[in-house]
Parts: structure tokens; sequence; C-alpha cells
């Protein structure tokens, strides 16, 4: 009785262990204190152009006045390239610099995803230190196909069990990547890179190599990929460095990060692309390819992985208590890119 008494005891106290070290590994990663109506701030237009769109108008945009945006109405002008990819790729970075139009003022709840974006797209996991250091992995970098459509910046998001975020800096070739040695520019895009961590888990087989099951079906839903209302094409490489990021849950901050703590940046993420061109990703039973046709085209969503503070951890996935809700508002956020809010219902 004795033996019996104490194995009690002891696995109560394991189990009381368990839960109070899943509570302590989930408490926020960030001071949790937000403003809510931060201005948001324009790129200066020497460094880089910056896009919205409506569903008839193309903007190049001068001003985020917080609920509208002031710019430019450059659409009569670009004739039958209406899609800002096309456009650029007709007039290129200098052409779409002198494009003129009326000056037009537009409610933020009027813009839409603002080009025509290519599916499917490609994603790094565990790019971030903290983040892979969050969740335990001790991998380098991985790539997966992201087999979500990109959806306006205020779309709402799914509810599924054990639901996630990611705020993330999308990087959007402006011209097809053939081979990892072709010279591209890229656009930048904010972007939101939900994640039903249920079915990950239950489809991740840790014996074949990261990012070929699991995260295809269990980042792939509709509605996972809301993505800014504002593209930024910047006349440097280096421009995105310069990006901060950050994502709040119901008023409250639950990631704050630079771009420039990226391990691979976005040239070393199509290098690795191309080298696994070949290799079978799983959605669920199903085979999909990270490249189907071998090349990344133009458009294509390049999301270059998120920081520390998400709500996975793998101590804590016994509890949808720790995971998104129905009725939860993420509002994500990032210098020059404009912002999201997604509820989840």
């Amino acid at each position: 009785m004795k033996f019996l008494a104490r194995t009690v005891i002891v696995l109560i106290t394991v189990s009381l262990c368990f839960v109070a070290y899943s509570f302590y590994v989930s408490r926020p990663a960030v001071d949790t204190a937000w403003e809510p109506t931060r201005p948001q701030v324009i790129a200066d237009p020497a460094a880089a152009l910056t896009f919205a769109r409506t569903g008839s108008s193309l903007i190049r945009v001068m001003r985020h006045n917080g609920d509208t945006i002031e710019g430019i109405d450059i659409t009569a002008e670009l004739g039958d390239a209406r899609d800002l990819i096309e456009a650029y790729a007709q007039l290129g970075y200098e052409g779409l610099e002198k494009v003129t139009g009326p000056e037009v003022v537009v409610p933020v709840t009027e813009l839409t995803v603002p080009a025509d974006f290519h599916y499917p797209h490609v994603a790094a996991g565990t790019n971030y230190y903290e983040h892979a250091k969050e969740v335990y992995l001790d991998d380098p970098p991985f790539l997966f196909p992201k087999l979500s459509q990109a959806s306006a910046w205020n779309h709402p998001v799914d509810f599924h069990p054990r639901l996630d975020f990611e705020a993330e800096l999308a990087m959007v070739p402006l011209s097809d990547i053939g081979s990892p040695e072709d010279q591209v520019e890229y656009a930048l895009i904010l972007c939101n890179d939900f994640t039903d961590r249920w079915t990950l888990l239950r489809q991740l087989d840790l014996r074949a190599p990261m990012g070929t099951t699991g995260f295809a079906a269990g980042k792939g839903r509709p509605s996972f990929l809301p993505t800014g209302y504002l593209l930024v094409i910047p006349k440097s490489a280096s421009f995105y460095q310069t990006i901060s990021l950050e994502l709040a849950v119901n008023g409250e901050a639950r990631q704050r990060f630079t771009a420039d703590q990226m391990i691979l940046n976005v040239d070393e993420i199509v290098h690795q692309a191309f080298a696994q061109a070949a290799r079978t990703f799983f959605d669920g039973d199903e085979q999909v390819e990270l490249l189907p046709k071998h090349v990344i085209p133009r458009g294509t969503l390049i999301l270059t992985g998120t920081a520390a503070g998400v709500l996975f951890k793998p101590a804590n996935v016994w509890n949808q208590g720790f995971y998104l809700q129905r009725g939860d508002q993420v509002v994500t956020r990032a210098t020059y890119l404009g912002h999201l809010e997604n509820h989840i219902e």
C-alpha cells in the first residue's frame, strides 16, 4: 500500500510539474504592451516605391493616415498592365517611378491584395534562431510548400484546433527565377503564416527530412495566408533589413523582431529551393512538389520565416487554451508594409 501511495504521489507531482512547465514556456516572449494606434509610415520614395490596389485601381502610395492612404492613381497610365508585377516587367523601376496620375485618398478598407500572386508559395521554417530554440529544433532552416492562396489583409481566418500564427516578411520575385544563379529584384509584403499545429504534428514523420511531412498540410488550409495591402519595391537589396515586424492577439503583443535577424537571406532560400526541387513533400498522403515546374515564377511569395513568440511549444500542445480561439483578433504590422487584421472564426 505504501508503494502504491508513493507511486500515486510521484505521478501527481510529475503531472503538476509538467502542467506548470507548460504554462511557464507558454508565457509571452516579449513585453505585451501594444500601441493600437501607432502611426503607419510609408518608405521614403528615394529608397522604395510603395503600391496598393483597390478592385479597379492601382495606386502609388505616398502617405498613410491610419484609416486612409494618399497617393497617385496610376491605372490609366498603365494601359493593359493593370497588375503591378506585369507593369514592373514592362516599365521597370524607373518607369514606374515616373508614371503619373490624379491624386486620390482611399480608405484602407477598400484595399485588397496588391498584386496577382503565383501559387503555390515557398516558405522557410526555423529561419530565425530564437524561434528554432523555442520549439526545440536544432535542424538548420528548412523549406516547405505553402499551399494556401494569398488572401486580403482583413480576411477572416478559419478556426482549427491548436491554431497558431507567424508574422512574416515575404519576398516576391518580380521576374521568373529559372536557376539559383538568376539575378532578380524582389518586392516586399507583410503576411501571416497561420498553422494548424494539430494536423502538422499528427502528420509529421521525424524520420523524413524536416519540412517534407506535416507542414504542407498543417500550413496549407484555406485562409491561412493573409497578405498586406502594401507592396514595396526597394531600390536596394538590403532594404529588407530595415523592416521591423510585430504581432498582437487581442491587444497584447506576442512577437517583435527585425528582418535582419533571419539566418538564410532570400538568395540562400532560392538556392535551397532549387537544391530540393526533386524532393517529395506530402500533403497528407498526396505527394506535392516545392517547385512544380522547376522554376520560381514571378509573383511567388517566398516566406522568410518568423522569430520567437509563436504559441506552439512541444510541452503545451495538450491544451487548446494555449492557442488561438474563435473570436480572437490577430493584428500584424511591419515598418513600411502596413498591417493585417484577422478575426478567427
